[in-house]
């Protein structure tokens, strides 16, 4: 096959899947970049033969020229959530991520509703934030510092799945109550403290489970947990949250989705080092507690 010939073919295939999408998401398109020198860099010689009528059959796979490649239905379950002030290139991360820690039933129950994700610039310090459903903003919105990570992506995420799932029990149920759907601001502005501490332990832990490689930077939130390096304490909930719920280990250097991940955090979380972060007076298990009897 000519180089001619395998270059019209991957175009062809590009417009396709933009036709096959404008009318669903017309902002998908921006989550791939054309680039033929990067798909040859991906695939040896070899794979260059194949033929035109084997590429177009394949409609169920989608060639995505950052590295991606990501099936209709994948793209689909992500349709409703908006990407705003994001390059082509960090559009792509994010959606690869999401792909990898969340089911596709997880992300079309997380787009219903609205959501918005933007990258903005923090200060030093802070990498993502997420602004749940307010009376004065209707759509909750996540934002990404520019410097994005997989463990920083599923983090934000996790904390809006915590938020909007209402079968979740327990440990990987969010802490911060809502009337309606709207942020209670007497309930969580007078236990801020304690939700805060719970909140970002269990969301750590959650998403401790879910990233599909452990992190190479673990999140700053174990700095909280003495006497024990961030590191070792990542290593080990991470060793212990990627089991399964009959804590037999799978493979650690794997991450868990789905039920398996929410079940994870609701059997292990009070034996993970997370669970003992401090951020402010007490451990994030002790401040569970304590927003268990105040409600």
């Amino acid at each position: 096959m000519t180089e001619k010939i395998f270059e019209e073919i991957l175009l062809e295939r590009y417009i396709s899947f933009l036709t096959d999408y404008e009318n669903e998401d017309p902002s998908i398109e921006y989550v791939f970049e054309f680039d033929i020198q990067a798909a040859k860099l991906r695939k040896k010689p070899k794979d260059y033969a194949l033929k035109r009528k084997s590429i177009k059959a394949s409609d169920q796979k989608l060639v995505n020229m950052l590295g991606t490649v990501m099936t209709k239905g994948e793209l689909r379950a992500q349709r409703n959530i908006l990407f705003i002030d994001m390059t082509p290139n960090q559009q792509a991360f994010v959606r690869r991520v999401l792909r990898d820690s969340l089911t596709k039933k997880e992300l079309e129950m997380m787009g219903k509703g609205g959501l918005t994700v933007r990258v903005v610039p923090f200060k030093e310090g802070k990498v993502g934030a997420y602004r749940r459903k307010r009376k004065d903003a209707e759509v909750p919105e996540i934002y990404l510092d520019e410097f994005l990570t997989e463990d920083t992506v599923t983090h934000e995420f996790v904390h809006h799945a915590r938020t909007v799932d209402g079968s979740r029990t327990g440990y990987a149920k969010t802490a911060y109550k809502t009337v309606n759907g709207i942020f209670d601001v007497k309930f969580n502005i007078k236990n801020e403290l304690d939700i805060r501490n719970f909140e970002e332990a269990t969301t750590v832990a959650e998403t401790t489970a879910r990233t599909k490689d452990p992190a190479k930077n673990p999140s700053g939130y174990f700095d909280y947990v003495g006497g024990i390096s961030r590191r070792a304490a990542y290593d080990s909930d991470r060793k212990r949250l990627t089991r399964n719920t009959q804590s037999i280990c799978i493979d650690e250097t794997k991450g868990i989705k789905g039920k398996a991940a929410i079940n994870s955090v609701n059997k292990e979380f009070a034996k993970t080092h997370i669970a003992a972060m401090i951020m402010y007076e007490r451990t994030a298990l002790q401040s569970y507690k304590i927003l268990n009897q105040n409600q």
